[in-house]
């Protein structure tokens, strides 16, 4: 995952876990959707963790390449078919707008402005929390030295879906393992759910995916669920890679949003 200088400073500043520790017992089963759900929301993040990133560097431009004073993070919210990247000022209690940008459906972001009003509306508020509420509830399996957020609407409820994603600087690395999922509140406020994504922290080659110059996938398995999860979509939109995902005895394939199950050969 690609981190400019600002998405880095906003990302330390969050999320950072207070020390690197290895998993000590196996994780929970975590709940697992369809195929097709499971590719929709993994799109879904890899939308807006695209749309951060080019809306950081069109404020970093602005700002000559250092991030403005007063910044204490950012959401992103639907706007049409594009997403709206509010940067933010003030307090994690009471945020403010500070700047946005908007980044349209080809993923293109456009100028940075100044909000009309810098009083965020309740769900944004709420949003905001939400991705807090997450970064202070860290699990015990810590796999980087800085972690993204993504938060989307639960689709299955009033509340809000986290993710704490292990992060990269290094551009052909894959952090596999040492996700996590959260269920929030509608307020923001409570974390009712904390789901561990994998066993184990597991950072992957992506040159290890290709073979005489063609791209063939990266292969990993999954200990907590009985299928891929929406982690391995975003990973595999992320990093333009398959992914092969051995879980339950099964082979799927993880190709962007599209996963498919691959019968294994008989022993």
């Amino acid at each position: 995952m690609r981190l400019s200088c600002l998405y880095a400073a906003a990302a330390f500043l969050l999320l950072t876990p207070p020390a690197l520790a290895e998993q000590q017992s196996p994780p929970a089963q975590v709940e697992s959707w369809t195929v097709e759900k499971t590719g929709r929301i993994g799109q879904a993040m890899w939308r807006q963790d695209v749309a951060a990133a080019r809306a950081t560097d069109a404020l970093l431009a602005q700002s000559g390449g250092r991030p403005p004073e007063g910044l204490i993070g950012w959401i992103v919210v639907d706007e049409g078919e594009g997403q709206r990247v509010r940067f933010l000022s003030g307090s994690p209690e009471q945020p403010r707008a500070f700047k946005d940008v908007v980044v349209d459906a080809r993923l293109r972001a456009g100028q940075v402005t100044d909000p009309a009003d810098p009083v965020l509306p309740e769900d944004q508020i709420a949003r905001f929390a939400a991705r807090n509420a997450a970064a202070q509830n860290f699990g015990p399996l810590r796999c980087a030295a800085r972690y993204n957020a993504v938060v989307l609407d639960d689709p299955d409820g009033e509340g809000w879906l986290v993710w704490l994603l292990a992060s990269t600087t290094q551009a052909n690395i894959v952090p596999m393992g040492g996700h996590y999922r959260y269920h929030v509140s509608a307020d923001g406020r409570t974390v009712e759910r904390r789901e561990q994504l994998s066993g184990s922290c597991l950072d992957m080659d992506k040159n290890r995916a290709t073979q005489g110059g063609q791209s063939v996938g990266l292969v990993t398995n999954v200990i907590v669920a009985p299928r891929p999860l929406e982690v391995h979509v975003f990973l595999s939109l992320l990093n333009s890679v398959p992914i092969f995902v051995l879980a339950d005895q099964k082979v799927w394939a993880v190709e962007g949003a599209r996963i498919r199950h691959m019968d294994m050969p008989a022993r």
